[in-house]
Formats: C-alpha cells, structure tokens, sequence
C-alpha cells in the first residue's frame, strides 16, 4: 500500500464526520477493535493535524504498519 500526498489532501478536504468515518474504517480494517477507540472532536483535529504535517517517510511508516497489522487479522 502507498499513500500518496493527494489522498492526503482529499482526507483533508472532507468534514470532520466523514473524516471520522474514514478514520473507524480504518481502523476495523488493520485488525483493530474500533469500541477501543472514542473519537471524538478533538481527537479528529489531532489526527488532521498530523497528516498535514506527515512528511513523506511519515506516511510510508504508517503505510507499512498499516499492511502489517491486516496481515495479522487473518
């Protein structure tokens, strides 16, 4: 999986119940309990503010800890 710099900028772009949307899909997709997670406003500004900060090398980690994690929920 590659995370381009453009579906970071669309992930920006959406309001913040979408982006939250995204974000518990995610979430349940990499293995993950989403009921371990209570998104709430601020955590949805904490995480728009680190992927407009995510340097490139950011978002391969992510991507990789990503695939790692849904190998593991099989």
């Amino acid at each position: 999986m590659e995370i381009k710099r453009e579906s970071i900028d669309k992930l920006l772009s959406l309001n913040d119940w979408q982006l939250k949307m995204i974000i518990q899909r995610l979430i349940a997709e990499s293995g993950i309990d989403p009921a371990q997670f209570n998104i709430d406003a601020g955590s949805v500004e904490s995480i728009r503010k680190a992927l407009s900060t995510a340097s490139d090398e950011d978002l391969k980690r992510v991507a990789e800890q990503y695939e790692q994690n849904k190998g593991k929920k099989r």
